[in-house]
């Protein structure tokens, strides 16, 4: 049995996606909010299924900087991802998805290491790092990786990556089963990730269900970075 999408919920999300991002991340209310860029204006604000008020307050936030972003978290089918309703704003993205696991469905063990590869894992403050590296050629090449941050009873999978030379050979998988090995580490319950539309296919296989729908605004015709809460790796570490 798999929890509710709530805003307790999307709070904890948030504070582990932050946190395997290194972005500083603060709660205030229903507004969740984590700083993209160190020193800068790249506020990201996320709410679940937001009230007027605080929908009105942070669009017009987001509206002043093209470096600032509004991540709405709401049910399938939620009026609250009508477009038409986030004044201001254009929509940047709306493919991504919430998906949750029940961890005791989910396999304790260490995955067996496909043959060819290595692995290496490091362990940051509240968070872990995942990497599989090819062992052929002159020097080792990252060619998956993903990380996994323990908020409460959720252990939240994020950046879970493919570098393009390794894909469709089963790595993601692989990846995915690790970050659930060691956040079975601890007292977990549920797992928490965002999939693309493309990886959502993947997670459903492994046991994944949708929890929620994931869309992204921001101030129209902005540069701001396209902020991504599954697929990204800039593979900087």
């Amino acid at each position: 049995m798999t929890s509710e999408l709530n805003d307790a919920l999307v709070r904890d999300w948030v504070t582990g996606w932050a946190r395997t991002h290194d972005y500083d991340v603060s709660h205030e209310g229903a507004v969740h909010s984590a700083l993209r860029s160190g020193d800068s204006d790249a506020w990201e604000y996320v709410i679940f299924s937001p009230e007027e008020t605080d929908l009105r307050k942070v669009s017009s936030s987001v509206a002043k900087s093209p470096e600032r972003l509004l991540t709405i978290v709401a049910a399938p089918g939620d009026e609250t991802l009508d477009a038409a309703s986030i004044d201001g704003l254009e929509k940047i993205s709306d493919e991504e998805k919430l998906m949750v696991v029940d961890m005791d469905t989910q396999d304790v063990e260490d995955p067996i290491t496909p043959e060819g590869y290595t692995t290496k894992r490091q362990d940051f403050e509240g968070w872990t790092l995942f990497t599989v590296f090819d062992d052929e050629g002159d020097e080792a090449q990252v060619a998956a990786r993903g990380r996994v941050a323990v908020v409460g009873n959720y252990a939240i999978l994020d950046r879970i990556f493919t570098s393009p030379n390794f894909r469709r050979q089963g790595l993601g998988t692989f990846v995915t089963r690790a970050l659930i090995a060691i956040a079975l580490e601890q007292d977990v319950e549920e797992g928490l990730l965002v999939a693309t539309g493309d990886g959502r296919e993947l997670y459903e296989f492994l046991g994944w269900t949708l929890l929620g729908e994931v869309h992204v605004y921001g101030a129209p015709g902005a540069e701001a970075s396209r902020s991504s809460h599954s697929q990204f790796d800039d593979l900087a570490r």
